[in-house]
């Protein structure tokens, strides 16, 4: 009423201006020049106004022509038939351009409207096809929501109690929002879950006493469950259901997508529970089989040597083998704890700093001499200093992995050859041994846990490497070395140059 008020009157003095620029240039103008400029006023009112008001503008604009431009003049009679006519003609005229501007402004609303409805429903299905996380989709339609019908948006959860012997099952909670908006009534909220009904004035059971809300409350499932409820906050006393059928529609295409990426996820927890299980039940019988014949040959000499008809060079020889396998058994458990220590890492981060590839390749070196290795190794590294962004003991491991895999495999007396080069913006760490190589189709694509190309062993020596390669955004590679055997490196960014996006 205030707003129809406020357009009257500004239409009043916009009338009364007219009216005194058509009095003062009455002659010059006539009385179609007034009707024109009368009309003109009109128009405006019809596009500006309410249609009530505008109806009492053409009223107006009608009796000021009478009053002051119709003989005779300053009163409200008329003398003659054709001023009778030219008056009605305008009234008439009037009238109709008033409802022809409002239907066409009311018809352009709706298309406007229309279209952005369009846009917007493009957008949000587009939001709803890319989502790939629930939590992604869930404060994505809020926003989308809060900017398309300017109106607090929020999503209810049902927060399950973690502890146990106690009542309180759990509670609602706001898990997210756009706008301020509060969580609504917990037994409303308990009502639409059970029932999987929204709650508005626009629905049957809506009553002042039992569902009354200062929110509409719309379930993600129409059947009972503790699904997602959406919250519409700031809803005035006349909303219109246009808008209420509008979010009601787009809560029936998030609950879509929302069920979607939820069996979604499901599947995943199953598949990684199926592969934890396929990893868990490798790792057993890699064990049992790889594992028995050294303790059974640990027991077998250690019962061996009980008896007391042994001659030394016999229990050297037992000694020897006992110590050969118990090594084996070590050196085999430290790769299975590396290997979870290092996925372990892959989530929460290892510690790094610049280090010397030369350097840790020299400590390397002393380490198999100092253990008499009869294996040779020959390093070949450039003059310049170079350095790499790595964890130090990780680095020797993976190296000490790469070596024993050399040595398993290379024949003959030629040195394994360890090289560190650098070559376009990158520093290349080689291990090069003369064996009799891979086949020709072989990946580190190809390389899996527990999975070995020799009759013993776990085949944790390379997966180790992959794992550290990953962990340090270097490139592990294995190809055939010229003139036979097998060159495998690591190549790390060099100092200055952004790592890239390792596989």
């Amino acid at each position: 009423m205030q707003k129809q008020g406020l357009q009257l009157f500004s239409m009043l003095v916009v009338l009364t201006i007219v009216t005194l620029v058509n009095y003062n240039f009455f002659p010059a103008l006539s009385i179609t020049g007034v009707t024109l400029l009368n009309l003109l006023v009109v128009v405006t009112a019809a596009y500006c106004c309410d249609f009530v008001v505008a109806m009492i503008v053409a009223f107006l604009a009608f009796l000021t022509i009478n009053y002051f431009f119709t003989e005779p003049r300053y009163t409200f009679e008329v003398a003659h038939a054709e001023s009778w006519a030219s008056l009605i003609c305008f009234l008439i005229v009037s009238v109709v351009v008033t409802s022809l501007v409002k239907q066409l402004k009311f018809q352009t609303l709706q298309s406007k409207i229309a279209s952005d409805r369009a846009h917007f429903a493009r957008t949000l299905a587009e939001n709803l096809a890319i989502a790939s996380e629930i939590n992604q989709l869930l404060l994505g339609v809020c926003h989308l929501l809060n900017t398309e019908f300017s109106k607090s948006i929020g999503i209810v959860q049902f927060e399950e109690n973690d502890e146990k012997n106690t009542e309180d099952n759990g509670a609602y909670q706001i898990t997210f929002s756009a706008g301020n908006i509060e969580i609504p009534d917990h037994r409303l909220l308990n009502w639409v879950s059970e029932n999987g009904k929204p709650i508005s004035p626009y629905t049957d059971y809506w009553t002042d006493t039992i569902t009354k809300s200062k929110h509409w409350l719309l379930p993600f499932n129409r059947l009972p469950s503790k699904d997602p409820i959406l919250i519409v906050g700031d809803i005035a006393n006349d909303e219109s259901i246009e808008t209420y059928a509008a979010i009601k529609s787009c809560v029936d295409q998030i609950s879509q997508a929302y069920q979607r990426l939820n069996n979604s996820e499901k599947a995943r927890s199953a598949e990684l529970l199926a592969q934890e299980e396929m990893i868990q039940n490798s790792l057993l019988a890699s064990i049992s089989h790889d594992m028995r014949t050294p303790l059974t040959s640990i027991l077998g000499a250690a019962t061996t040597l009980q008896q007391a008809n042994l001659n030394p060079a016999q229990a050297m020889q037992l000694n020897a083998l006992i110590a050969s396998q118990a090594r084996y058994l070590a050196a085999t458990t430290e790769n299975i704890l590396s290997l979870i220590q290092l996925e372990s890492s892959a989530v929460k981060g290892i510690a790094m700093d610049w280090q010397s590839p030369e350097e840790i390749i020299g400590a390397v070196a002393a380490l198999y001499q100092d253990q008499g290795e009869p294996t040779p190794l020959k390093i070949s590294s450039s003059k310049k200093v170079l350095l790499i962004k790595g964890n130090a003991n990780l680095l020797m491991q993976t190296l000490v992995n790469l070596i024993e895999n050399a040595k398993q495999a290379h024949i003959g007396n030629e040195p394994i050859l360890i090289e560190v080069v650098k070559a376009n913006e990158r520093i290349h760490i080689s291990i090069n041994d003369r064996g009799p190589g891979f086949d020709e189709s072989f990946s580190t694509t190809q390389i899996k846990k527990f999975s070995s190309s020799t009759s013993k062993g776990f085949g944790l020596g390379l997966s180790i490497v992959q794992a550290v390669a990953k962990l340090h955004n270097a490139i592990f590679t294995i190809h055939h070395r010229e003139g036979g055997g097998v060159c495998a490196t690591l190549s790390f960014a060099a100092a200055g140059m952004d790592p890239p996006n390792a596989g």
